[in-house]
């Protein structure tokens, strides 16, 4: 509306544009008296000046026989991609004036990181685009046994066994003991073979073991405080289940700890000089567990070599308590 006030005009319509304008003007300080009651919003003043102005432009228009005064509206600021290449009808105006030519600011430079949109006057508005998080870290799989040596393993071993203790020894005869004792043993051998299964890191196996043990000498309590040679054995047949984790190390090395329970046959036997056979001989089943501490290496496609320490213990048979070995284990194993 003040855009038509600044453009040149004739006499004859000078008084008319000054009348209005005291008009308007009076209109204004009328509303603005009224308060913001009147109006839902700014917007809404505006449109009924507007309205008010049209309507007098109009009527007066009609008295002094002229052409209504027009009412140009700016237009919307949208934001685009592309800058105008003229300047809004206002700076056309300002620019036809004579003077040093209106030097355009020096454009931003170039960023890939930013996007550069342009209002209708030309002022840029620069949006920064919001940089991608980096990606997730990849897990080496080489960091699974499961990758690194196989998914299936056997592995046959062979190894020494000794006893952790004497085991303890006691007859009783109708409720009274006639010989109690502890059994002195020698080292002996184990043999076996596992079999089992890999989850990345956790694996769980079956295995089946023979052990053997010698007796050499027996210290007895009762009836008398002696020390006896003897000649017997101890065997132990066993089958069980392990659940260990492993962890790959170097190029072709690993460790890994196991723990499990199992069942087998025992049978013990002794003969001391003068007692009858058949009073120190049992043959009994027997629970048993065991815990696994094994090194491994790979010696070649598929195989590899291994050192492994085992705690297995039995349940007592019979006249003979039960019994804790240790087992210093090397075998071969098979990867696929």
């Amino acid at each position: 509306m003040i855009e038509f006030l600044r453009k040149p005009m004739p006499m004859n319509n000078y008084l008319m544009r000054t009348l209005l304008f005291a008009y308007l003007f009076c209109q204004a300080l009328s509303l603005l008296a009224q308060g913001q009651n009147t109006y839902s919003s700014r917007d809404a003043f505006y449109d009924s000046l507007e309205a008010r102005a049209r309507a007098l432009s109009a009527r007066l228009a009609d008295i002094s026989g002229t052409e209504p005064i027009p009412f140009n509206r700016p237009a919307p600021t949208i934001l685009s991609t592309v800058k105008p290449s003229a300047p809004v009808q206002a700076q056309n105006a300002f620019d036809s004036l004579p003077g040093p030519p209106n030097a355009s600011p020096p454009a931003p430079p170039a960023d890939p990181d930013n996007q550069t949109l342009y209002r209708a006057d030309g002022t840029p508005v620069i949006l920064s685009k919001e940089k991608p998080s980096p990606p997730p870290k990849e897990v080496d799989s080489s960091e699974f046994m499961e990758e690194a040596r196989g998914r299936y393993f056997v592995q046959p071993f062979v190894g020494l066994a000794m006893m952790g203790s004497e085991v303890s020894f006691s007859k009783v005869d109708y409720g009274t003991p006639t010989v109690v004792g502890e059994v002195e043993a020698n080292v002996g051998s184990s043999v076996g073979i596992s079999y089992g299964r890999r989850w990345k890191n956790l694996d769980a196996e079956v295995h089946f073991s023979y052990s053997h043990v010698g007796f050499d000498s027996i210290s007895t309590t009762v009836p008398t405080t002696a020390n006896y040679s003897v000649d017997g054995s101890m065997e132990l047949y066993q089958a069980g289940a392990r659940v260990g984790y492993g962890v790959p190390f170097g190029e072709s090395g690993w460790i890994r700890a196991a723990g499990g329970f199992g069942y087998g046959k025992r049978k013990d036997y002794m003969s001391v000089s003068g007692i009858p056979v058949s009073d120190f001989f049992e043959n009994n089943s027997v629970f048993s567990y065991d815990l696994l501490l094994s090194m491994g290496y790979e010696m070649a496609m598929g195989l590899d070599g291994f050192i492994a320490y085992r705690l297995l213990g039995a349940s007592d048979n019979g006249k003979y308590g039960n019994i804790a070995m240790h087992l210093f284990e090397v075998g071969l194993g098979a990867n696929f």
